[in-house]
């Protein structure tokens, strides 16, 4: 028998006979402290309790933390496979002094997603709601189908993952709901390093991240270099993004695309105070946000740009829509060629259904030789088109997009910017701690408090001191 069993069957003996005796009050206390003093923590590693994380996963009750400490020898724990199957659980990392993560390698594991096998390095299956996965590396999941996983959300709700790094897996986190709204609901990623994700014998179909459901939010994270596909590839019906950095993508930074969830109404997606850089040698589709579908089926919703920085030196659109009920409203953008200067530049495109008159917004500054925004309800006067001659950011090499004090005058948002309706997530409330735009990305896969002063710039960044 485990310590925790003993401690377990140790508070049952003891408090029965209580609970018996006791008045209705006594009760009813009882049985609201109860599920506290039954959760524990389980610790992993050498010398402690559990050896294994799968081990520790098994004795398991909702309500308990999973603490993981690094191993003795400072080896990465080697093909760890965790299926969880209880709600409520915590699985968190004790990181070594100087270290931020404690690291799982997957590799040799076939993580093939059959029987009771998961398809990734943790698996949070139907009913393990309110998870939270902390602090870990997790890299080098792969199986025959390629797309092992360092993350996967199957069908769980209210499942958060934060302050890891996931790389070098067929996919870096996957999720998917059942096509009701019931399923996937409110998956929140934050603070996390996603990148070099993929696999090069199925090029274009892994992803950094690859998700569905009902609803997910990206919150202060760093997403970039995907191997072979998309950054950010979603079919959930509902996509919050903010506060992150996505570049340097193989394909697209973000495809968000059709699922059965999306045919629903209000299948929006808001892209709040992102920097999104493509990079100048991306090998494949150099389009930089795709919304619509790819399956044929229909999306229902607009795609929400506020104040985002989006760099992109081609041709291929910065927006691109592709049903009949896509729509983009863009509000606060600053968009810039990289000084690339080439004629012909497209802001938005429309193909399968999809119009021109559907994408409409203000305030953006638009700096390079764009065309036109003729056929958009996106109007000349509150949309300018001119180069940026100065140097616009702080330190792009160092990832500072902050604006030069010698621009930001010049890219003052009006007074009713902050003013910033949005719609309503489902199953979560708007997040990030304060009013839209009260933060920014801090690198690496962090934020800060977004420095206003008497005027709030556009783009994704304040002003640099």
């Amino acid at each position: 028998m485990t310590t925790i069993q003993m401690f377990r069957q140790r508070f049952t003996i003891r408090t029965a006979p209580r609970l018996c005796r006791g008045t209705a009050a006594a009760l009813w206390g009882l049985c609201l402290l109860a599920p506290l003093a039954a959760a524990a923590t389980l610790e992993v590693g050498t010398g402690k309790p559990f050896d294994r994380i799968e081990d520790a996963n098994a004795a398991a009750r909702p309500g308990d933390v999973i603490l993981v400490h690094p191993r003795a020898d400072g080896q990465p724990y080697k093909q760890t496979a965790v299926f969880v199957r209880q709600q409520r659980l915590t699985f968190r990392a004790a990181a070594a002094a100087g270290s931020q993560r404690v690291t799982i390698d997957g590799s040799g594991f076939d993580y093939s997603g059959r029987g009771s096998t998961p398809r990734a390095i943790f698996q949070f299956n139907a009913g393990t709601d309110h998870c939270v996965l902390e602090g870990f590396e997790l890299t080098g999941a792969h199986n025959g189908s390629h797309n092992g996983a360092g993350v996967r959300i199957n069908q769980a709700n209210h499942v958060t993952v934060r302050h890891c790094s996931i790389h070098g897996n067929d996919m870096g986190i996957m999720s998917n709901g059942d096509g009701s709204l019931d399923r996937g609901v409110n998956q929140r990623i934050e603070f996390c390093a996603i990148h070099h994700n993929g696999d090069r014998a199925d090029p274009g179909y892994n992803h950094n991240l690859y998700l569905g459901g009902t609803s997910v939010t990206l919150h202060a994270c760093e997403v970039h270099s995907a191997l072979t596909g998309h950054n950010v590839k979603s079919r959930a019906h509902f996509n919050w993004i903010e506060y992150c950095y996505v570049h340097d993508s193989a394909n697209r930074e973000f495809d968000l695309v059709d699922a059965a969830d999306t045919a629903r109404p209000g299948s929006h997606a808001v892209l709040l105070g992102n920097m999104i850089v493509k990079d100048p040698n991306c090998p494949g589709n150099r389009s930089v946000i795709h919304f619509g579908q790819d399956g044929g089926k229909e999306h229902d919703g607009t795609l929400h740009l506020r104040f985002n920085t989006v760099i992109t030196p081609f041709l291929a659109p910065v927006v691109e829509l592709s049903a009949p009920g896509a729509k983009a409203e863009l509000i606060g953008n600053i968009v810039w060629d990289g000084g690339q200067r080439q004629n012909g530049q497209k802001l938005v495109a429309v193909r399968a259904g999809a119009r021109l008159e559907s994408a409409s917004g203000r305030d953006n500054r638009l700096g390079g030789l764009f065309q036109g925004l003729d056929g958009t309800a996106l109007d000349a006067a509150t949309n300018p088109i001119r180069r940026f001659d100065s140097p616009l950011f702080a330190d792009p090499a160092q990832h500072d997009y902050r604006l030069l004090p010698a621009v930001a005058g010049q890219l003052v948002a009006p007074p009713d910017a902050m003013q910033i309706a949005l719609p309503a997530m489902p199953g979560a409330a708007q997040s990030g701690g304060g009013p839209p735009l009260a933060w920014q990305y801090r690198h690496p896969s962090d934020k800060q408090r977004r420095e206003t002063e008497a005027a709030l710039t556009l783009g994704a960044c304040g002003r640099a001191k």
